[in-house]
């Protein structure tokens, strides 16, 4: 499961919870490009501390749409801290991706502090 806000102008915050199988993972990247096609750029914060372990064919999906971001993306910081295993899945997927806009923090304000934001308000269901 996912949830995708708008925090800012160009500004994203996606909550991202449990396994994220590859059917997920092709639905939020059809949300996520429906929600940023006005996006000339944009920066985002990915809240994955309730994510458990990305599916293999997930991780190839979400690779391929991060190298074709790459140059809209402005920054993004990933909060996945307490998971080891997840922290080491995101760093592989960073690398091979090839961009030093993306960052792996252990806290919503180190991630406000990378994107240069002051607040971010998120709703609730």
């Amino acid at each position: 499961m996912y949830k995708i806000e708008k925090i800012g102008k160009n500004h994203l915050y996606i909550k991202a919870l449990g396994t994220f199988p590859p059917s997920i993972a092709e639905n939020f990247i059809k949300d996520f490009e429906e929600r940023t096609k006005e996006f000339k750029n944009f920066s985002v914060i990915v809240d994955g501390l309730d994510i458990i372990l990305l599916n293999l064919k997930s991780f190839e999906i979400i690779l391929e749409f991060l190298k074709r971001n790459n140059e809209r993306l402005i920054r993004s910081a990933y909060i996945i801290a307490k998971n080891p295993v997840l922290n080491k899945e995101a760093q592989i997927l960073f690398e091979r991706a090839e961009s030093p806009k993306r960052k792996i923090v252990k806290n919503l304000e180190e991630a406000k502090e990378w994107l240069g934001i002051r607040a971010v308000i998120v709703e609730k269901d």
